[in-house]
């Protein structure tokens, strides 16, 4: 057997992912699309494929779940192990792997509040502030899809994803400005803007003051734990 049909068995990464970026129905699309695949395959060999594919699929969701949101759909896992012995059948076959991923579809509804995937995107953010930040790299971090996390992020926040990003930055930049001696572009480069120039304009912006006039008021000032805080 070729390397992409052990793939398609035992491989369900690809449906994982789109299952929690994009939803069930292009999970299951995707499902079909991989299975006809297994028709490259002996006729006689088809049904006991088919039962590996259904129990890796069920494993594999069940896994990815837990291991990108940290939430156990044991429960799930368990009712769906009957649909893998929907195998001898094309039909029953395809209709089983859909129900396994419907079935993770509405516990991830149920599970996975929107709060949850914000916070998430939060500490993403928060961890890698002198790194690039784009709606696409956080979107895929935490597997949901880009329209969802800016849709959710303004609503639970009440700042849009690139303001948020700002201020978190703007945030560092005050700590480091008061607590180390880094020159200024170096503060600059820690907390992920692109040149020393751009980060006074926005850091002026947000304080009123340049970073060099806020760390020579501030410096040592006992309204320290307030400005940084």
């Amino acid at each position: 057997m070729t390397q992409d049909l052990l793939d398609i068995l035992y491989n369900q990464k690809p449906i994982c992912e789109t299952l929690l970026k994009s939803g069930a129905k292009d999970a299951s699309s995707l499902f079909h699309e991989r299975a006809q695949k297994l028709h490259q395959l002996p006729e006689n060999d088809l049904p006991i494929l088919r039962c590996i594919f259904l129990n890796s699929l069920n494993k594999s969701i069940y896994n990815f779940i837990l291991f990108a949101w940290d939430i156990s759909l044991a429960q799930c896992c368990f009712k769906n192990k009957d649909l893998s012995h929907h195998f001898k059948e094309e039909n029953l076959f395809l209709e089983a792997g859909d129900q396994i991923i419907s079935s993770y579809s509405e516990q991830i509804y149920v599970s996975c509040p929107k709060a949850s995937h914000v916070e998430q995107a939060c500490h993403y953010i928060d961890t890698h502030l002198n790194e690039e930040i784009t709606l696409e790299i956080v979107a895929r971090h935490i597997f949901v899809s880009k329209s969802y996390l800016s849709q959710m992020f303004k609503e639970i926040t009440g700042q849009s994803f690139p303001e948020y990003i700002t201020s978190q930055r703007v945030v560092h930049a005050r700590h480091l400005l008061l607590t180390t001696n880094l020159k200024i572009d170096r503060i600059a480069e820690q907390c992920g803007f692109f040149s020393s120039t751009y980060f006074s304009t926005v850091f002026k912006k947000n304080t009123g003051m340049t970073p060099r006039a806020f760390r020579s008021k501030y410096e040592g000032s006992s309204l320290y734990h307030n400005l940084v805080g």
